[in-house]
């Protein structure tokens, strides 16, 4: 089958984002054999002489209906496409009515305006696949668009590390904080996890080993990959109100690279990784306590740290997410599947 995956694929960073999901989607695709065709809408947009994607945004849905034309397309499926305009959409579909357009979205619903945008896509998308599993989902069932949940997606060939297999580490315990891919840099902008960020960098017994506050960069590229492997742990805590198994993909990142991931009990996730998978958390105390307990007990972080890398992998590899998305785009089969099927139309 041909698709035509409409996303950010970052050429703009120069390889700093290569573990973004859009790449994640494209291998579980094209390794399920489908023939997979990327279009770039912000950098083909920004192809003007200002590198302005505003300008560029014209053009850019222009040179969508160009590639839909001569690609000829069975599927389209977009990402974080926020310059495809709606009316191009119709228009796709005018040229092919047997098409089907489908959308993933991995933000927080509540944050930069994203609920909004999904209900502005409902006329036009036939089915949506996002990282909530919050039953507040079923709400952005509007125009006959279908919601489904999906686990953030793991990637053998991205998250490669096993850093449980590791014998020393440097650092108990990994985050990183950015407030915008753009421009890569920090921001003057307060963030509500910086002050649980800072209680375990004071405390004396941690070796933390954190970027995106206090003055510290972000780090980016391989990078962040040399930093995540110099740790034992890692904070898994998101941004804006808890919902039900969300979590940003630093989730699949972490885990997927083999550290012990410490994620808050309130976004119930033991529903995707038991307590004998991560550690979960009820507050910052609680949070110490294990960091403290499990730096001073390697083989048992290890061991749990490796539980839930296979869980991931097996689990919520990019294929078997994808083969569900194709599976429930098309109303065929479902295999079975190991993360709560919520679905809602």
């Amino acid at each position: 089958m041909k698709i035509l995956h409409i996303s950010n694929f970052v050429q703009k960073h120069n390889g700093r984002l290569f573990w973004n999901t859009a790449f994640k989607v494209n291998n579980g695709f094209t390794r399920l054999g489908h023939n997979v065709l990327s279009f770039s809408d912000r950098d083909i947009a920004r192809n003007n002489y200002l590198l302005s994607s505003r300008i560029g945004k014209s053009h850019v849905n222009k040179s969508l209906i160009s590639t839909f034309n001569n690609y000829h397309p069975d599927l389209v499926i977009l990402g974080h496409a926020d310059l495809i305009n709606n009316n191009t959409l119709v228009e796709l579909r005018k040229i092919n009515p047997k098409c089907k357009f489908i959308q993933w979205n991995v933000d927080h619903l509540t944050m930069n305006n994203n609920f909004n945008k999904l209900i502005n896509r409902s006329n036009y998308i036939d089915h949506l696949f996002i990282t909530t599993g919050d039953k507040k989902i079923s709400t952005l069932c509007k125009n006959d668009m279908k919601v489904s949940f999906i686990p953030n997606l793991f990637d053998s060939s991205i998250d490669t590390m096993r850093i449980f297999e590791k014998e020393t580490y440097q650092y108990d315990v990994f985050f990183a904080l950015s407030h915008g891919v753009a421009s890569g840099i920090l921001k003057n902008k307060r963030d509500e996890r910086e002050s649980l960020l800072k209680k375990i960098h004071e405390d004396k017994l941690i070796k933390s080993n954190f970027y995106g506050f206090s003055n510290v960069q972000p780090i980016w590229g391989n990078k962040f990959n040399e930093e995540l492997s110099k740790c034992l742990m890692g904070l898994n805590i998101n941004q804006g109100e808890k919902y039900a198994m969300y979590s940003s993909d630093r989730i699949a990142t972490y885990i997927g690279n083999g550290l012990l991931t410490c994620i808050d009990r309130e976004s119930n996730c033991t529903e995707l990784f038991s307590d004998s998978e991560a550690i979960h958390f009820n507050d910052i105390d609680e949070l110490i306590e294990k960091i403290k307990y499990y730096s001073l007990n390697k083989e048992k972080a290890k061991s749990i740290a490796k539980d839930g890398w296979e869980r991931g992998h097996l689990n919520y590899s990019s294929v078997i997410i994808c083969n569900y998305i194709f599976q429930k785009t098309f109303n065929l089969a479902l295999d079975k599947i190991n993360w709560p099927d919520l679905s809602y139309s």
